[in-house]
């Protein structure tokens, strides 16, 4: 059999088409997944909605998405990833037209969860195709680059998106953003090849969906695992719904922050997020270990966190700077999540890999639904504008704080830790 390493080798051009594919892919999905917090003012201006309906059509991108995590891998297996993939981004067509032309709640979580639903195979679909294609060491150089590359488009979901709804409106916004998923669909499908020609894995025959669930019931087992749940559910979440959720409202309500300079200001957010992301690397390569890094992360956010919600009411130049600070030390999460790979046994990777996975975009639904849900109750009872804010990051803060104390004990698998430094 030919090796990985030849196959990259022989097909260098191929390979680097088909991972601009999966990177384009990426940016795009991230870009959905963080556009309400931009534009979220203008949708609850135009349709009197508050932030309750607004964090409800938020999360049901992310409902659907860890749904369809263990079913997705089960449509690898028999159809392949490029089919799959490019077939369910017709999905992520319609909804963002239907978002577009919402003018209910209900249209509206019907496009993001259509959004949602198109794009929840996309980053697993393209990894499965890389594992296919490259040896160990290629793989790893290509997801770093695929994951690294993925956060542009977080930062798209900021000023860009500002200057496009001032421009077009938000609307007209989101039906040309349906042209181009069309456009990804297509492009997706037309370059990328689940395995290179003349290769065929001896896989066995897919399990059923069913088998998949009893799978997963095994990595649910692993030693320790169940601790690190509830903070995987939390960490992630906890900045994607500042920067992609709550970020723009607060400016516009509190600060009075409108249009392009909003967007200029989520976009250092996520920047600093990116740059957290960056950092926190080679922080636990030096510490050797997963735990006192995610540890210090954790605690770190959770403190920040009720300082924000002591202060929110205070100036720009109180909040921002701890907005920033606070979404460069969440990113903790890509530690944490290391953590919790390296915990599951090489038999039970893939699995429990996509069962991560699930978890961390469960918590982050249900995060941005219940998220709404409080910061409208408060802000109602209270008045001030600054109220239902101010309760989201403290019960946020105090959340992390819970989770880590159920991590404390979770184990430090050591080899785990120096094979990944």
């Amino acid at each position: 059999m030919i090796s990985g390493q030849t196959w990259l080798s022989a097909r260098p051009q191929q390979t680097t088409v088909m991972l601009a594919a999966m990177i384009v892919l990426a940016v795009l999905s991230q870009f959905f997944r963080s556009s309400n917090g931009v534009i979220a003012p203008e949708i609850m201006s135009e349709l009197q909605f508050d932030a309750q309906a607004i964090g409800l059509s938020s999360g049901a991108f992310f409902v659907i998405f860890a749904v369809l995590q263990l079913p997705i891998g089960v449509l690898f297996d028999s159809y392949g990833p490029r089919r799959v993939v490019s077939g369910m981004l017709v999905f992520a067509v319609l909804g963002s037209v239907l978002f577009a032309v919402a003018h209910s709640l209900g249209l509206l979580v019907a496009g993001r969860f259509l959004i949602g639903l198109g794009f929840a195979g996309g980053m697993v679909g393209s990894l499965v195709v890389l594992s296919r294609w490259l040896d160990p060491t290629d793989f790893t150089r290509a997801m770093t680059i695929l994951f690294a590359s993925a956060n542009l488009g977080s930062l798209l979901a900021t000023s860009p998106l500002s200057a496009s709804t001032e421009l077009l409106g938000w609307r007209a916004t989101f039906v040309s953003l349906s042209v181009i998923t069309a456009v990804v669909a297509f492009g997706f499908w037309w370059v990328v090849r689940d395995e290179p020609e003349g290769r065929r894995d001896r896989r066995a025959r897919p399990d059923s969906l069913a088998a998949s669930i009893r799978g997963v019931s095994e990595v649910f087992r692993v030693p320790g695992l169940m601790r690190i749940l509830p903070l995987i559910a939390l960490g992630y979440s906890s900045i994607i719904t500042i920067i992609g959720l709550w970020g723009g409202p607060f400016l516009h309500d509190v600060h009075g922050v409108d249009g392009l300079e909003r967007g200029n200001l989520l976009s250092v957010l996520a920047v600093a997020f990116v740059a957290g992301t960056l950092a926190y690397g080679p922080i636990q390569r030096r510490v050797g270990a997963f735990r006192p890094v995610v540890i210090g992360g954790a605690v770190g956010s959770a403190a920040l966190l009720l300082v924000l919600a002591a202060v929110s009411h205070t100036s720009l130049s109180i909040t921002l700077p701890l907005l920033v600070v606070t979404c460069f030390v969440g990113a903790f999460s890509v530690v944490l999540m290391g953590h919790g790979v390296a915990l599951i046994p090489a038999e039970l990777k893939g699995r429990g890999t996509t069962a991560l996975n699930a978890v961390l975009m469960g918590g982050t639904a249900l995060l941005q639904i219940g998220s709404g849900a409080v910061v409208e109750a408060v802000h109602g009872y209270v008045g001030s504008p600054s109220s239902g804010y101010a309760a989201f990051f403290a019960v946020l803060g105090a959340l992390i704080l819970v989770a880590t104390a159920g991590y404390l004990a979770t184990p430090e698998p050591k080899a785990a830790a120096r094979e990944r430094t």
